[in-house]
């Protein structure tokens, strides 16, 4: 893809049910579908988290639940309790509860 070339658009815009970190006007969005109980998805927040710090203005994290039951039986629960954490203005909690989650 060459710099002329139109953005890559997702299926499914960022929204406002989403759990966003970062501003609006960044030109890079990093796109999570996450299981709290996921091995993976937990090793790779340490990553999320240095990225963020490093490209603070630069950079938008979304993360998305994508609870895989059938590996993981209380994936949804846990993602359920994350959205009971978030307001509906999403101010923040539950990327607090998200941090508490994902502990290393």
């Amino acid at each position: 893809m060459n710099r002329n070339s139109e953005s890559l658009k997702l299926a499914v815009p960022v929204n406002k049910t989403d759990h966003i970190v970062g501003p609006e006007t960044a030109k890079v969005v990093l796109l999570e579908y996450g299981d709290f109980e996921c091995p993976t998805c937990g090793q790779a927040y340490p990553a999320v988290k240095m990225l963020l710090k490093k490209f603070e203005h630069r950079l938008r994290f979304v993360f998305r639940h994508f609870p895989l039951t059938a590996a993981h039986p209380n994936a949804e629960l846990a993602a359920e309790a994350a959205e009971a954490a978030a307001p509906s203005t999403n101010s923040g909690r539950c990327t607090t509860y998200c941090s508490r989650t994902r502990r290393t």
